[in-house]
């Protein structure tokens, strides 16, 4: 019983850590989201919908962001 219940216990950390992952991308990913937006924005480009940038993979948002990053400056030179 007492090894059934430290089972439990480690299974319910191991989830509840899981938990906590899951909403720490999910905020990082709104957050390069909001800012492909603005630079999307400063660039004169059409604003992506938010709703579809976040559906999107943490690396293809940041690879977005750089890309126009690259363009904001290049344009000012």
């Amino acid at each position: 019983m007492y090894d059934q219940r430290e089972k439990a216990q480690r299974d319910y950390e191991w989830a509840l850590s899981g938990a906590r992952e899951e909403g720490r991308e999910e905020g990082r990913k709104a957050a390069v989201a909001e800012t492909v937006r603005m630079l999307e924005e400063l660039a004169g480009e059409p604003l992506s919908p938010f709703e579809d940038l976040v559906t999107q993979a943490l690396s293809s948002l940041e690879m977005r962001g750089s890309q126009l990053q690259r363009q904001l400056r290049d344009r000012q030179v």
